[in-house]
Parts: structure tokens; C-alpha cells; sequence
């Protein structure tokens, strides 16, 4: 049964009128003694000290009740009526005590579950420091959710996009990681990417320094990777994977850093459409196995592509937000 945490105006005139109105004539006066006064006053206390410090503001019967304790003489009352208003008044306290039980357990059982969401556009990439000093750096289009405070024995978050980890070591607190709809990444302290993109069909994950281990949700099947090894869970088939990674430019989202070495143009051109979030197009296919070696490091994306055209014989042109890359006229 629910608690109802707001006693209606209703009850606490229903109250008051048993604590504190005349008697009827069917009572006999006889006076209270001082122990029972004082056991109604401190119950009736116990009430009003439970609603200040829970800052409600009751009016109307609350407000008699209030004045009578604080203010009034105790008047002679029927026992019958005494033994009525405690029995009411008990059973105020105890449904407040339910009640307050009640509402701290759901205040700390909301606060465990409450998710802070971190959405990153098209304007720029991001990076986040968790409450455990865990930084984590989001790439465009990219949603982390995590908790405000992680659990005593656990550091979940969830991600939609690409984001790199860089854990902050805790091994009696594992750090865990649900990318996509069905993959789990344990850590304990180390770094890596996390591409979980929900428009893919594929969920990656390539470890930079230390261990991770992945896993599928409904399955005990798991896989450990090493830095330089890429773990890879295709959607449709549910298969999970683990290979070498072999990508220099995983990161280049992150780092803006690019090494081509013997790099096919189509290859190229599919990194830099990527990373700069733009167009870029070979109309002529003869030129996609056209061979790159480059090195470049936070350039900007003319600068690269004037390498390139200078280097092939090209001509680069710009319309709008769209790179047309074709040969130079004869």
C-alpha cells in the first residue's frame, strides 16, 4: 500500500476535533491525570516537528493544533476521549514513520537511477569528467547517460555514438559500459574507444592501454582485449569478434592527428568525411586507388586536401559544404 506522504485538511480537523474539542455529554468529566497530558503533548509534538522539518505548511485544524500545545492550559477532558485521541495520534505517528520510511528509501532508490544526459551536435566534440574523475571524451552526435553519484559497488553509464574512456583505476569498483543493445564493457582502470553508433550495424571497441573485457548481455560468452586489439559485435548476427586492430586513425575524431602509409584516396577521403563531418566526393572511381603517404597532425581540412590535390595533380573544388575532387584540366 502506498503512503500517502499529505494528510488531507479533512483528517487534520478530524484530529484536532478529537484532541482538543468539548466533550459531548455522554462523556463523564473526569479529569486527566499529568502523565497521560504530557504522553498527548508529546505525541502531538512529535507530529507537528516531523511536518516543520519536512517544510509543509498546513493550515486551518493544523494550526489549532499547534496553538493548543503551545499556548493554551490542558482543560479537564473525558478519559474515554483521551484514550481516543491517542489511539488516533498513535496511528498518525506510525503512518508517518511508514510514510517517511517510505519516502527516504524512494528518494535514494530515485537518486541511484537518475541519469544526467550529455547530447553532443554537429558544433563540436565534448569531454565530460564523471564523479569518479573518469574522462570521457564524446564525439558529434553522441549521448553518454550516467548517474549524478555512482552505486557503492559499481560505475554503470550507457552510450549511444562514439566516446573515448580514459577510467580512472578503482578495483574494487568496476567500471561498466552498455554500448548498444546488447554489449557490455567491463574495465577497471585503462582507456579505449567505444563506437556504438545505433544507425550501425556494428559495435566496436579498441583498447589504447590497459585490459577490457566485453560481453554480451544475455550470454556468458567473453572476450579480452589488450591494448592494440579490437573487439567488434555485429548487430545482425550477434557474433562478437576480436582481432588487431589495424586503423592508425581511430582516434583521429579525438585527436585530429592522421597517418597515411601506402592509404588508398577512397580510404582517405571516407576518414576525412568522417572526421570533419563533411562531403567529399571522387567522381572519378580511377582515382580511389590512388596511393597517399602523409602524416598530419590538427590541420585544417583545406590544408590536407590542398596535399593531396598538389600531390595526385588535382583540383579541388567547394561548393557549399560539399568537395569536389577531379584531375586537373589537360
Amino acid at each position: 500500500m502506498k503512503a500517502n506522504q499529505n494528510i488531507r485538511q479533512e483528517d487534520w480537523e478530524l484530529l484536532a476535533k478529537e484532541l482538543f474539542d468539548e466533550p459531548t455529554s455522554q462523556d463523564s468529566q473526569v479529569p486527566v491525570d499529568e502523565s497521560e497530558q504530557r504522553q498527548l503533548r508529546q505525541l502531538t509534538k512529535k507530529i507537528n516537528l516531523h511536518y516543520r522539518l519536512k517544510k509543509y505548511d498546513p493550515a486551518g485544524a493544523f494550526s489549532q493544533v499547534k496553538s493548543r500545545i503551545r499556548g493554551e492550559e490542558p482543560k479537564a477532558i473525558s478519559r474515554s476521549m483521551v484514550m481516543r485521541a491517542l489511539k488516533i495520534a498513535a496511528a498518525v505517528i506510525l503512518a508517518l514513520i511508514i510514510g517517511s520510511a517510505a519516502y527516504y528509501v524512494g528518494q535514494r532508490q530515485l537518486g541511484s537511477t537518475h541519469m544526467a544526459g550529455v547530447t553532443v551536435d554537429d558544433a563540436g566534440l565534448s569531454q565530460i569528467e564523471l564523479s569518479d574523475g573518469t574522462l570521457v571524451t564524446l564525439n558529434r552526435d553522441t549521448k553518454i547517460n550516467y548517474p549524478d553519484q555512482f552505486a557503492n559497488d559499481i560505475r554503470e553509464v550507457s552510450i549511444e555514438g562514439e566516446a573515448f574512456f580514459e577510467v580512472t583505476p578503482n578495483p574494487n569498483k568496476p567500471f561498466i559500459i552498455r554500448a548498444g543493445e546488447a554489449l557490455t564493457v567491463k574495465v577497471l582502470g585503462t582507456s579505449f574507444s567505444v563506437n556504438a553508433y545505433p544507425e550501425n550495424d556494428r559495435v566496436e571497441v579498441i583498447v589504447a592501454s590497459g585490459k577490457v573485457e566485453i560481453s554480451k548481455l544475455a550470454n556468458l560468452h567473453k572476450i579480452t582485449l589488450d591494448p592494440g586489439d579490437k573487439g567488434t559485435f555485429i548487430n545482425s548476427s550477434k557474433q562478437l569478434t576480436k582481432s588487431l586492430n589495424d586503423d592508425p586513425n581511430f582516434l583521429a575524431w579525438k585527436t585530429r592527428t592522421f597517418v597515411f602509409n601506402e592509404t588508398a584516396l577512397a580510404d582517405v577521403i571516407k576518414q576525412l568525411n568522417k572526421v570533419y563531418r563533411v562531403q567529399i566526393s571522387l567522381p572519378d572511381h580511377q582515382l580511389d586507388e590512388l596511393l597517399l603517404n602523409a602524416h598530419f597532425e590538427k590541420e585544417t581540412l583545406d590544408f590536407i586536401l590542398e596535399v593531396i590535390s598538389n600531390t595526385h595533380g588535382l583540383k579541388v573544388e567547394k561548393r557549399g559544404g560539399h568537395y569536389l575532387l577531379s584531375k586537373k584540366d589537360a
